[in-house]
């Protein structure tokens, strides 16, 4: 037992020393305050669990259990600020007040997420039916522009390519005159040296016409535009399945659960009364401490630290007196 009230002191904050030398009235103060601790303890290490095992995706079940732990810390420091206070602290009061209806919400959205997880799947079923039909309707607008734009890329580049094949047809082949130089000797000089002069020879050569290469180059195009617009039309009648499959396959992620958690709250009179009901259950639990801590009696250790607080008070002035009076 003795083991047991160290970690209960060392829990709540209390000095174990003091509460030994009190009587029964701090005895059932220790063991409210305790009680009241361990229950929020309690409670938010549930609450960090599932968190960590529904949206933060963790799989292995330590790593949930430190998760859930750090819940359980953040309370514990939460609650002995309040049990650790030296006479009532109304601001302080206040703030906790406050932290307890924002906790409160916290925990009944998560706490909510898990009861009413059926109801919440049907209406996310529903929200995502509503995404994907917006999804498909956005998307099918992108391959009809592309499936326009290509389909006018492609019609301006066929009747090019007819003129081109006309022309083609008209002329296969072009002329060309080929001009070469070439030295010729004529004799010599008076030195005895040759005589050169430069003869010009001009023949006339048949080439393949250059537009053949456009051609081939714009019929090359043609075939990279049908497939690209075959490619469009098969991909325009597979995007419904293909956004309901992405859709579908999507983990479910906080934000969403929570905007179908409100949306069943909303439109149940018994869901909503049930969401009340909880809130207020985590408020009151969260203002245990609080209500047992500013009761208005007082009991006799908390008397003890108080008259420990004015005796070191009074002595720190006595001392500063004595010494002002010496000077």
């Amino acid at each position: 037992m003795k083991t047991l009230r160290n970690i209960g002191c060392f829990l709540i904050g209390w000095n174990k020393n003091i509460l030994n030398e009190c009587g029964e009235a701090s005895y059932r103060q220790y063991r409210k305050l305790l009680s009241a601790i361990c229950i929020m303890m309690i409670l938010w290490g549930t609450i960090g669990y599932c968190f960590a095992d529904r949206y933060i995706n963790i799989e292995s079940c330590a790593l949930k259990i430190c998760i859930a732990l750090v819940f359980m810390l953040i309370v514990l420091c939460v609650e002995r600020v309040i049990i650790l206070t030296v006479g009532k602290a109304y601001l302080m009061s206040f703030m906790r007040v406050l932290l307890a209806l924002c906790m409160a919400v916290l925990g009944s959205c998560i706490i909510d997420q898990i009861i009413f997880s059926n109801d919440i799947q049907q209406a996310i079923q529903e929200h995502r039916e509503n995404v994907i039909g917006e999804t498909v309707t956005k998307r099918l607008s992108i391959y009809d522009s592309d499936i326009h734009r290509i389909t006018l890329e492609m019609d301006s580049l066929s009747k090019a390519t007819i003129a081109l094949n006309e022309e083609l047809q008209k002329r296969p082949v072009i002329k060309g005159t080929n001009v070469s130089t070439q030295e010729q000797v004529i004799g010599v000089d008076e030195e005895g040296k040759p005589r050169k002069v430069k003869t010009q020879t001009i023949s006339t050569v048949t080439l393949a016409n250059p537009l053949a290469e456009q051609l081939k180059a714009n019929n090359d195009q043609i075939q990279i535009y049908s497939a690209q617009l075959e490619q469009l039309r098969q991909d325009k009648k597979e995007v419904a399945e293909t956004v309901r499959k992405e859709v579908s396959q999507r983990a479910p992620g906080f934000i969403e659960e929570l905007e179908a958690t409100l949306k069943v709250v909303s439109q149940s009179k018994v869901s909503l009364v049930f969401y009340i009901i909880l809130f207020c259950f985590l408020t009151f639990l969260e203002l245990f401490v609080l209500t047992i801590k500013m009761g208005e009696n007082k009991c006799d250790y908390e008397l003890i630290v108080e008259n420990q607080l004015k005796l070191k008070k009074n002595l720190m002035e006595q001392t500063a007196q004595s010494v002002l009076v010496r000077k």
